[in-house]
């Protein structure tokens, strides 16, 4: 019986763990005047306060996969300080069958934000990091966290609220073939005739850490691991035969989709696994 228990708690939290890795819904930030998407959590980032913070949130509070608290921040740069504008809460009324939204003004945060208020305001004295705020068309997305871009971001460095450094980037896609729709091509090119000892093979192959130019040359990648499927071979050497092939195969193609995010060139996804057999 203990054993029985101990598995559906593992399963429970396998699951648990595969739905918290989705997208999350972002806090608002208003820089200048101007808003944008804040893609971070400040409140949850210090474990003393996002404890209180779940003891003040009402117990209708909506739940989703992207807001797990149901709660959107709203802040705001003053005086090179990071402020909690307000809250919005989102909550289910059971009478009525509908979400509402509930705000809370810094006033009505007092008591739960208690080391941090000051003359009416909160400034989110706790943080100490990286903050980054982003506007515009989204360019890069990644189901989980908050592992996406958008075409125009900022990042903060802060200290104790207060922030150090402002990066300010502009953010670009140069178009052309996607990596995870070129197992046709790739297959197409790679030399199977050096090969007779792999005819009929599924070849698995663990890839990552591209370098490409600006116009989607790519220059080189690491070649983690090669599985044979039906032979039940993994290879881990970089100089092997197949590796080497491989890699001639990926430069041959042109040219390939690159991202500009946040002064870095990089195909997406940054690691992947690419299947290909010759028919």
């Amino acid at each position: 019986m203990r054993i029985k228990k101990v598995l559906v708690t593992f399963l429970l939290l396998c699951i648990f763990l595969q739905v918290k890795a989705t997208g999350l819904s972002s806090d608002i930030i208003f820089l200048d005047g101007e808003e944008w998407f804040l893609m971070a959590k400040p409140i949850n980032m210090d474990s003393v306060l996002y404890s209180r913070m779940m003891n003040f949130l009402p117990q209708n509070h909506c739940v989703t996969t992207a807001n797990w608290e149901g709660y959107t921040a709203y802040w705001e740069v003053r005086e090179g300080c990071l402020y909690l504008q307000h809250l919005e809460i989102c909550v289910y009324d059971q009478q009525k069958k509908e979400e509402l939204t509930l705000t809370y003004t810094p006033k009505q945060l007092k008591n739960l934000f208690s080391p941090y208020y000051k003359r009416g305001r909160i400034r989110a004295h706790w943080f100490n990091g990286e903050l980054r705020a982003g506007k515009g068309n989204l360019l890069r997305y990644v189901h989980s966290g908050f592992k996406r871009n958008m075409e125009t971001e900022q990042v903060m460095t802060l200290r104790q609220g207060k922030i150090q450094s402002v990066q300010k980037f502009h953010n670009s896609k140069c178009s052309g073939i996607n990596l995870l729709q070129s197992q046709d091509e790739i297959t197409k090119r790679f030399p199977w005739c050096r090969f007779p000892e792999y005819k009929g093979q599924r070849l698995i192959f663990n890839i990552g850490k591209f370098q490409c130019t600006a116009d989607g040359k790519l220059l080189d990648f690491d070649v983690h691991s090669v599985f044979a499927r039906s032979k039940q071979e993994n290879i881990k050497e970089s100089n092997h035969l197949l590796v080497e092939a491989f890699k001639e195969t990926l430069k041959s193609i042109y040219p390939w989709e690159v991202l500009l995010i946040n002064g870095k060139l990089m195909v997406e996804p940054q690691n992947c696994v690419l299947v290909i057999e010759e028919k």
